[in-house]
């Protein structure tokens, strides 16, 4: 929308500039042709001059990006922060956007109601053809008018001769087209309607129709005098078709002072080029558009070579030095791309959000923001809208950091951007071994509740994400039936099975091994098997996936078993079993296993 804002100021810049040179350089002159031509070609050179953009080219030297930077900036520590609230403000560009086109739009249904009763008129009278001009004769009150190779007029309201005279001014304006020229000028009017310029424009473009009109006319009759006595005559009738070229258009007294005035000398046609370095200066101010290019400096056997130029992205160094916006211009488009990831801060999100609204009038917000106690990010949700019907929303909930989320949004100059969530490989850390690397990206994309085992030992994909990918010599997604069985995972989509390579196997919960801890009000709690828990006063409760209903902190887990093997029972401080009902269950109940932790 700031586009199409910016290219509507440039346009009603020129307007003005034509009209004004017009105003005080060519309106008194009798060059009514050259007149005629030169507004229209401001016209239209106001319509096109704004699109057009001369490239500047700055090359800027700077050392090369390597994968090392992007690990260094991933290992950056950060604090923690409470979620970003999203903050609804009103639209000031689209509320004004909607008005205008608004606007525009009634000026046009004016035009097309103005073009419907002409030919209404047209259609509902008689016409007769003379020569190439057809003639309508109506009963009517109205003043005479032309509209391309129609001419109507009310033959009872003029003598014979005031007759001829009209019909001669007319036939000018029919053969010459003036009525493109009036279209034209009432489309420059409805799309450019907040410009006062265009206005006098309007008035001074069907001005010099009737100055011509006049001066040619007057040359096929034997005495102007009585030509300028039917021009005081047919001001009285003021009922006129604003579409149409209409006899009196002008005013009167003007269009007589211009029929008896002397020619202008020739030698005054040096004003039509007066606008001319009006319009370089206006390219070169307005016009010009500056393109980065990157030559990379890289280092070989202790000296410093520079690469061949190559048009590339901008590299954004934000004020903590770290590396972040990557922003591509070149002459049709410009790319911006952001990555949000577990150690992103608040102020970093900010920044990136009101960056994206102030130079690109794209909303990025951000919402259920939640951090672990490092202060990483485990839950997030990032929507953008562009403001031209391009929406999206990406959201990640998970126990352990969030996969990091790309966000990139191509800006075209034609108004049409492509915008969106995407998964972007080269801005990841790789390992050298490919091997290591594959092994990596298939634990990133296991899902948090699936069922993992580790040499035959159930793991949590918390937990695997801690260890030594390099250890992992074997990963296998069995889903036979007999697999299944093996591991108690009937129903699922598969068991994820991972033979290493250790020799000592890292520390991990062992399944057989009952684990006792105390609550704070001395009861002492036993875990069997990691999915069998014992409260004093109740029975064992054997935790599966959906059952029993798991709340940890007032959150309600999503697989039971799995948090269940997941938290660290030495910071449970009480545990409360209720049913449905919340009440105090009974031996056949649902239980709801409600945990606080320290």
């Amino acid at each position: 929308m700031e586009t199409i804002f910016i290219y509507l100021l440039k346009s009603s810049g020129l307007i003005a500039m034509f009209y004004l040179a017009y105003h005080f350089l060519l309106r008194k002159e009798t060059f009514f042709d050259s007149n005629r031509w030169f507004l229209l070609l401001g016209l239209i050179t106001s319509l096109l001059l704004p699109l057009y953009f001369i490239k500047k080219v700055v090359y800027v030297e700077r050392p090369k990006v390597t994968v090392n930077d992007f690990v260094s900036y991933a290992e950056k520590s950060t604090t923690s922060f409470s979620e970003i609230p999203v903050v609804e403000t009103f639209d000031w560009i689209q509320f004004i956007g909607f008005s205008y086109i608004i606007i525009v739009c009634a000026f046009g249904l004016k035009i097309i109601f103005n073009l419907v009763s002409l030919f209404l008129i047209i259609k509902n009278n008689q016409i007769t053809k003379k020569e190439h001009f057809k003639l309508l004769n109506l009963n009517k009150n109205i003043t005479p008018f032309s509209f391309f190779n129609y001419i109507a007029y009310n033959a009872d309201l003029y003598s014979k001769e005031e007759l001829q005279s009209i019909l001669q001014h007319e036939k000018i304006h029919s053969q010459e087209k003036h009525s493109i020229d009036v279209l034209l000028i009432r489309l420059f009017c409805a799309v450019f309607w907040f410009n006062p310029f265009i206005w006098l424009y309007k008035k001074a473009i069907l001005q010099n129709l009737e100055y011509i009109a006049d001066n040619k006319a007057t040359k096929h009759l034997e005495d102007k005098k009585d030509y300028q006595i039917t021009l005081l005559k047919v001001v009285a009738n003021q009922n006129c078709l604003s579409i149409a070229n209409n006899f009196n258009q002008s005013l009167i007294k003007n269009r007589i002072v211009m029929l008896n005035k002397n020619h202008s000398n020739k030698k005054n046609s040096w004003k039509y080029a007066v606008v001319l370095p009006s319009l370089i200066c206006f390219i070169f101010l307005f016009q010009v558009k500056v393109v980065a290019q990157d030559q990379f400096i890289e280092l070989k056997d202790g000296t410093t070579t520079v690469s061949e130029s190559k048009e590339v992205t901008e590299i954004d160094q934000k004020e903590t030095g770290e590396i972040g916006l990557f922003q591509k211009s070149d002459l049709k488009s410009k790319e911006v791309s952001y990555v949000f990831d577990k150690i992103s801060t608040d102020a970093e999100l900010k920044n990136d959000a009101q960056t994206l609204k102030r130079e690109h009038n794209i909303d990025l917000t951000f919402s259920k923001v939640k951090r672990n106690s490092k202060g990483e990010i485990i839950a997030i949700k990032i929507s953008y809208d562009d403001n031209k019907g391009n929406k999206g929303t990406t959201e990640q909930i998970r126990d352990i950091p969030i996969r990091a989320i790309f966000f990139r949004a191509i800006i075209s100059e034609n108004g049409k951007n492509e915008l969106g969530f995407y998964d972007n490989s080269e801005m990841r850390a790789e390992f050298k071994d490919k091997n290591t690397s594959d092994k990596i990206a298939f634990i990133e994309n296991i899902s948090d509740d699936a069922l993992i085992y580790v040499d035959g030992e159930r793991y949590t994909k918390e937990f695997l994400n801690e260890l030594d990918p390099k250890g992992l010599e074997k990963i296998e997604v069995l889903k036979d039936l007999n697999s299944l069985k093996k591991y108690d995972a009937v129903g699922k989509k598969g068991v994820i099975v991972i033979t290493t390579n250790w020799s000592t196997k890292p520390a991990v919960p062992k399944s057989d091994s009952p684990v006792i801890f105390t609550l704070e009000n001395g009861n002492e709690i036993v875990v069997h098997n990691r999915a069998n828990v014992k409260i004093p006063g109740y029975p064992i409760i054997n935790f599966t996936e959906n059952e029993p209903v798991f709340i940890i902190d007032g959150v309600q887990q999503k697989n039971s078993r799995l948090s269940l093997e997941s938290i660290d029972v030495s910071k449970i401080k009480t545990i409360k079993l209720l049913n449905k009902n919340n009440e105090d269950p009974k031996n056949n109940d649902t239980y709801k296993f409600i945990v606080t932790t320290k």
